[in-house]
């Protein structure tokens, strides 16, 4: 017979299969947490002592998923977000929201830094950020699944490089980190030593994907639909045989009456 125990221990285990993959039932509808703004402090707070960074101003009011407000200080770092938008796009539970916060963190560690191996130096710092929390997901054991979702399903823009190429790059992050008991510090260097590779061995997509964005950019917008014309629709088609024969009847009608 098979007990409640041993079930528990089935759903934990099939919980450690699927912690890093990366689908839309996945990370919307498994392993939820109701995370509270009072978890976000926590989780950032021990961020930042990780990291050794100053624990930055917090705030829950954000119109994007979660941005961070750089300062040539890190003690004047400021970071907002905004719970709903990123529970939609799967960052919903503990794991999730880590490492997004690494994510935004991992800005202020990089600020002075500039890494000079592309045409836009922030799709390399988003690059960046991505591959340091894969790394601090490897160093603490977290899941990435989710957030490589919500990774995933972010087109590339003036700020951003493609969701593809960011969820690749927090795996390749998750999966180099030889040494699992490093610090911060560590992570960092870790992050500027590896970039390079990354980003001349991904060169190919980065150049596409930037030519297709900045040629999109130049688009003029498209002009609103014309109103079809039932009239013009070939007699095959229903829905133009549906609207003639209920004129007909209305007429019909109007002609009885």
């Amino acid at each position: 017979m098979v007990t409640q125990e041993v079930y528990e221990h089935m759903a934990e285990w099939w919980k450690f299969q699927r912690r890093h993959e990366c689908n839309l039932f996945e990370a919307l509808f498994k392993d939820r947490e109701d995370v509270t703004e009072e978890d976000i402090v926590a989780i950032v707070i021990n961020v930042a002592e990780f990291f050794n960074m100053p624990t930055p101003e917090i705030s829950s009011k954000c119109e994007t998923f979660a941005e961070v407000l750089l300062g040539d200080n890190a003690d004047k770092c400021e970071l907002s977000y905004n719970m709903e938008m990123l529970k939609k796009t799967g960052i919903n539970n503990n794991d999730a929201f880590t490492l997004c916060f690494v994510h935004e963190m991992a800005h202020q560690m990089l600020f002075h830094y500039r890494f000079s191996l592309f045409c836009s130096e922030r799709w390399i710092q988003e690059l960046a950020a991505d591959m340091t929390a894969g790394l601090y997901a490897a160093r603490h054991l977290l899941t990435t699944g989710k957030f490589k979702y919500a990774l995933s399903r972010q087109k590339y823009s003036l700020t951003h490089p493609d969701g593809k190429l960011r969820k690749e790059i927090v795996e390749c992050g998750r999966q180099n980190l030889e040494r699992m008991r490093v610090d911060g510090n560590t992570i960092m260097d870790i992050v500027i030593r590896y970039m390079p590779f990354f980003v001349y061995t991904h060169y190919d997509t980065l150049e596409s994907d930037y030519r297709k964005m900045a040629y999109e950019l130049e688009l003029p917008s498209s002009p609103p639909p014309q109103p079809v014309r039932i009239e013009d629709l070939p007699d095959s088609n229903l829905i133009k045989q549906v609207v003639m024969k209920h004129r007909k009847q209305k007429d019909k009608d109007n002609e009885n009456n």
